[in-house]
């Protein structure tokens, strides 16, 4: 952020980490019901003057792992409303003890453990030169 231009233009750049957290956690909830039952490619063939019910009738996240990477602020509120869907919380975070873990529901495995075990990933970690060297020594699954 270049905030001498930004306070030039008459633009306040404040630091408020808890500003918009529950709306983050939202609708990265939002995005994974989304994802599961294709609601976006149903509603374009529903437009589209489609209805194939069978196709898009999707998954249930009921008993399924959500696999949280980074039980932060935003992580952490993810992994508790996603509970409330029945599923299994496992996460990956080398700062979050195991007794914040447990108080969310969650418990602590290796990135490995929580790549195979998990049905849904979800990220929740600051972009640093430390998680840019994590995400860069993981091969794509696809």
């Amino acid at each position: 952020m270049d905030i001498k231009a930004a306070t030039a233009a008459g633009v306040m750049v404040v630091n408020a980490p808890t500003s918009n957290i529950v709306s983050a956690a939202e609708l990265t909830c939002a995005h994974i019901l989304g994802l599961a039952r294709h609601i976006a490619p149903a509603t374009q063939a529903l437009k589209g003057g489609e209805w194939k019910r069978s196709k898009y009738s999707g998954v249930e996240l009921q008993d399924k792992v959500l696999g949280v990477i980074g039980l932060g602020r935003i992580g952490g509120l993810v992994a508790e409303r996603m509970k409330a869907f029945g599923m299994e919380l496992i996460a990956y975070d080398p700062y979050v003890t195991s007794a914040r873990a447990h108080q969310i529901g969650a418990q602590l495995v290796s990135l490995d453990d929580l790549f195979a075990k998990a049905d849904v990933i979800t990220i929740h970690m600051p972009k640093t030169p430390e998680t840019l060297a994590c995400s860069t020594a993981r091969p794509s699954r696809r």
